[in-house]
């Protein structure tokens, strides 16, 4: 019966097969490796890679395992064959220069990681440790960089298996004009900031809304200090340790094209208007200091919150960044708009412009959270 079913499948006979395999009994495992043989043959692929994966785990001698593992085989270079054509399309339309990067999104159900991991280490020709190591629990991971057409075509396969990513040009991630608030110069009628560029550091006026505020992105910049140390012998060393923190706020105006960045080390409080609109739950927190940075910072903040705290919160700054500084050579492409008097420049800044212009990017394109 096997060879009966194999030679009309190789006739291409399929209807005759059918009638075949409708006399196997059901679980037959002969009926698994035919029945995957006819969906490889009407390019039903996932259909096919069902059979013969179930075929495998039945363990049912080395003749079958052997024609379900060639099957498989088989289902890989027909889709390594289509991805390179969706490729060469998609080079059509986006150019074939065009660099971009590709973020994952989190992925917490167990059984949902262990088929993404099985497919990003066909997809990229890795091993399946690594590839389980590039799978977040949460939040965003960058996962890969390079040809924008090859990541869109990636994109486009993880979404169709159920997986939530978005593919993000390298051009759109430095487009969105970054201004450096420096303090409030009104609130009434309308808010009105004094902010510079990086461009130029001549103060200029900007005028908004607070319903023109679509989203905003908060993070924690650490502050690097050289300090000595003993140790264990006594030996004095001198390391590099984590002194500080620079809370930074970025007010995402999408219709505007405009991006209003807040830093604590770049407001000046001691200019503008006085910080008094914030709820009183903080403000009796600030009376205790009202001279620390922090508190100050805290008064600041109470006023997004206040005026646009039903947007969108962008707040996984931490976990995004301790993996896309491994990314060192698209991290040195791009601005951070950002001046925090260091000593050495460090790619945690950088880091925090590319996770906001995602999460613009990712707005704008009108994609889901």
């Amino acid at each position: 019966m096997l060879t009966e079913v194999l030679t009309a499948l190789d006739q291409g006979n399929f209807q005759q097969a059918e009638k075949l395999l409708a006399t196997l009994p059901p679980g037959d495992a002969r009926l698994l490796l035919c029945r995957g043989q006819l969906y490889l043959k009407t390019n039903r692929l996932e259909e096919a890679e069902s059979d013969f994966c179930q075929l495998l785990r039945l363990n049912c001698g080395p003749k079958l395992m052997q024609m379900a593992r060639r099957g498989l085989e088989k289902i890989e270079q027909i889709r390594q064959q289509q991805r390179q054509q969706a490729i060469l399309e998609t080079h059509a339309v986006v150019g074939v220069e065009q660099q971009g990067v590709l973020i994952l999104e989190g992925v917490a159900a167990p059984e949902q990681r262990v088929i993404l991991a099985r497919l990003l280490a066909t997809m990229f020709k890795i091993d399946a440790y690594t590839a389980r190591l590039l799978i977040p629990s949460r939040g965003w991971r960058l996962i890969r960089t390079g040809n924008f057409a090859e990541l869109t075509v990636y994109c486009q396969e993880l979404k169709q298996q159920g997986f939530t990513l978005f593919c993000v040009p390298f051009e759109a991630l430095t487009a969105t004009p970054v201004l450096q608030v420096r303090y409030f110069a009104a609130l009434e009628p309308q808010p009105r900031v004094v902010c510079t560029t990086s461009l130029s550091s001549a103060p200029v006026e900007f005028t908004f809304t607070w319903s023109q505020v679509s989203q905003r992105v908060e993070g924690l910049l650490p502050i690097f200090e050289q300090v000595f140390d003993r140790d264990r012998q006594g030996k004095v060393t001198r390391k590099e340790q984590i002194q500080d923190h620079a809370q930074c706020c970025d007010l995402h105006l999408l219709q505007q094209n405009q991006i209003l960045r807040f830093y604590r080390g770049g407001y000046q409080f001691h200019q503008g208007i006085p910080l008094s609109h914030g709820a009183e739950v903080i403000q009796r927190e600030l009376d205790l200091d009202q001279n620390t940075s922090w508190a100050k910072w805290r008064q600041l903040s109470s006023l997004w919150q206040q005026h646009c705290g039903d947007r969108p919160v962008w707040q996984d700054f931490t976990s995004f960044a301790e993996t896309a500084l491994d990314f060192t050579e698209l991290l040195s492409k791009i601005p951070p708009h950002l001046n925090l008097f260091r000593r050495e420049d460090s790619p945690w800044d950088a880091a925090f412009m590319l996770y906001s212009s995602l999460a613009f990017h990712r707005a704008r394109s009108g994609s889901n959270r």
